[in-house]
């Protein structure tokens, strides 16, 4: 036994386009997020998709507070972070490393070629001669 009455009328689904505004995203966020299987979709004839709308409802939760900031301490003054001072010293040391490699290299093979951009300028205005020669012939 059907426990519906027929007098209920079908739950009107919505579009990617519609459940975009409605969230106010992109609709290649929608699109992500059924392929990713966050947000179920149906198929409506052979290319719409069809979105109920308690489903697309389903992703607006509530915020549960901040995340603590790794740059303030407990009482909420700015104190210097540790973690990033370490890290920008590592950094540091690294492009150092790669400068003293770099120079010694150089002092090996001599000094290196010219700059890809260069090189695709100059071989681009080559190009450019040839074809304008061709033109006027």
């Amino acid at each position: 036994m059907n426990s519906k009455s027929p007098d209920a009328a079908p739950e009107p689904y919505l579009s990617v386009l519609q459940a975009a505004r409605h969230l106010s995203v992109h609709p290649s966020t929608i699109r992500r997020w059924i392929d990713q299987g966050r947000l179920p979709a149906y198929r409506i004839g052979d290319k719409r998709l069809g979105l109920r709308p308690r489903d697309v409802a389903r992703l607006v939760v509530p915020r549960l507070g901040r995340p603590p900031n790794r740059a303030t301490d407990i009482e909420g003054e700015h104190s210097i972070d540790r973690t990033l001072n370490t890290e920008q010293s590592r950094g540091l040391a690294a492009f150092a490393s790669l400068v003293r490699l770099r120079d010694k290299l150089a002092s090996k093979t001599g000094p290196s070629g010219p700059e890809s951009w260069r090189l695709l300028n100059r071989l681009r205005d080559e190009r450019l001669d040839v074809l304008m020669n061709a033109v006027e012939e």
